[in-house]
């Protein structure tokens, strides 16, 4: 049935086909002498209505003196019912009746199904995106990039959290080691106050080169394996420890080689602007600042740029098997288009990451300085820096984890977006191994 608008009520349109009258049946003039008798003038002008000469419809009752039969304007009287039928509402004192069922009039609400009570056809949404793994095959929100990071090490506990604590472990005590033996050696050898702080300083500053060293080649272990367990994580695949470690393993020197070598640009960049403002301020003095500060600022700026558009080759690197150089290219092709939004939502996890660090060290640093003031001043400084290490190692298991799983996220978001990997992975992800 055609959508024309709602029925028109019986009693509109006659038998016959002919247009709806106008005025009521008991307002309608007589058509005919047949029908309403013959009418004739008497002497003093009075009206005589004689009887019908034949049979018909009895006559319809006088108005009274002074009151003439006006017809009803049109739209007002109830138009004729259709035969055993009820007359209609007139139009516009109620809703006309629908084609079928108890469907509203057009214009008042959605378009009628084609069948049943469902939605209209183009009313429903996309259908929803295969989801095999922790997040959707499709273009990836924000929340969806950091819920499946999260995701990812609450369905992979053993090969993200565990060797995240392995990690942490090791550069824990590697710390603490040079933190309680480097000071008692040099304090050995220290005879004044100020002899006593360089050699707290040098100790320190010994033992956070170590611990930085360490903890950085064992954090780039660390990334690339949690970049292996979110590619099966995307599928739903299942993935042991040393599965992980299995696939990364001929890929972990390119993938040192290529942590190093983002280091080393990174470093030039910000060098380079701050060894040119230092150099003016040398030459030029006072006058030397106008041109080092936007030197030294454009440093830190090009540093920051090469970092986002290099921030994707570690994940390309793992999950393609391709070289470094290769690797910087593909990262640079995939944020070239998405600057902006991969910069913020890395600065975004940096944030929760760090927020998350603080708020797990702070009971460490009141415990490590609530100790150091009833075992003496001279080991105050040490059992704070322990106790702030022990707790830096605890936060680091659970917030590495997340930072390289929101990583590798968006190394396959960009992917989705700009080259339709999920379609790819929807058919892998489909097909029965």
């Amino acid at each position: 049935m055609s959508e024309q608008g709602p029925a028109r009520p019986h009693g509109w349109t006659s038998p016959d086909g002919s247009p709806p009258r106008d005025t009521p049946p008991s307002a309608a003039p007589p058509t005919s002498a047949s029908e309403a008798g013959s009418v004739s003038l008497t002497k003093d002008g009075e009206q005589d209505r004689s009887e019908a000469t034949g049979p018909g419809p009895p006559a319809a009752p006088q108005a009274p003196p002074g009151w003439s039969p006006t017809p009803a304007p049109p739209g007002y009287g109830p138009p004729q019912a259709a035969q055993g039928g009820e007359a209609p509402a007139p139009p516009g004192w109620g809703p006309p009746q629908a084609a079928q069922g108890w469907g509203v009039p057009q214009g008042w609400g959605p378009p009628q199904a084609a069948q049943g009570w469902g939605a209209p056809q183009g009313w429903g949404g996309p259908p929803a995106a295969p989801r095999p793994g922790v997040v959707p095959l499709r273009p990836l929100g924000l929340g969806e990039l950091l819920d499946g990071s999260v995701s990812v090490v609450r369905r992979y506990p053993r090969p993200t959290l565990g060797l995240s604590a392995a990690v942490s472990v090791v550069t824990t005590l590697l710390g603490v080691g040079l933190l309680l033996l480097l000071p008692d050696k040099l304090f050995s050898a220290a005879g004044t106050s100020q002899a006593l702080t360089d050699a707290q300083v040098g100790g320190t500053v010994v033992g956070s080169l170590g611990t930085v060293v360490v903890g950085g080649l064992a954090g780039i272990v660390l990334a690339g394996i949690i970049t292996v367990v979110v590619g099966q994580a995307v599928l739903g695949e299942p993935l042991s420890t040393g599965e992980a470690w299995r696939a990364l393993r001929p890929r972990l020197l390119r993938l040192v080689g290529l942590a190093l070598l983002t280091g080393l640009v990174l470093a030039v960049a910000v060098g380079v602007g701050i060894g040119v403002a230092a150099l003016s301020v040398v030459v030029a003095g006072g006058a030397g600042l106008v041109l080092g500060v936007p030197v030294a600022l454009a440093g830190v700026a090009a540093a920051i740029y090469l970092y986002v558009r290099l921030s994707l080759a570690a994940p390309a690197l793992v999950l393609e098997k391709i070289g470094i150089i290769e690797a910087f290219r593909r990262s640079g092709v995939l944020v070239r288009r998405s600057f902006w939004r991969v910069l913020g939502v890395l600065i975004l996890a940096a944030l929760i990451a760090g927020f998350v660090n603080q708020l797990l060290q702070l009971p460490f640093v009141v415990l490590g300085g609530g100790i150091g003031l009833f075992s003496g001043s001279r080991d105050v400084g040490v059992t704070a820096l322990i106790a702030a290490q022990i707790g830096a190692g605890v936060a680091q298991t659970i917030t590495a984890p997340f930072t390289s799983g929101v990583r590798a996220l968006l190394y396959i978001d960009r992917r989705m977006r700009a080259e339709g990997l999920d379609v790819a992975l929807a058919a892998a992800a489909a097909t029965p191994r």
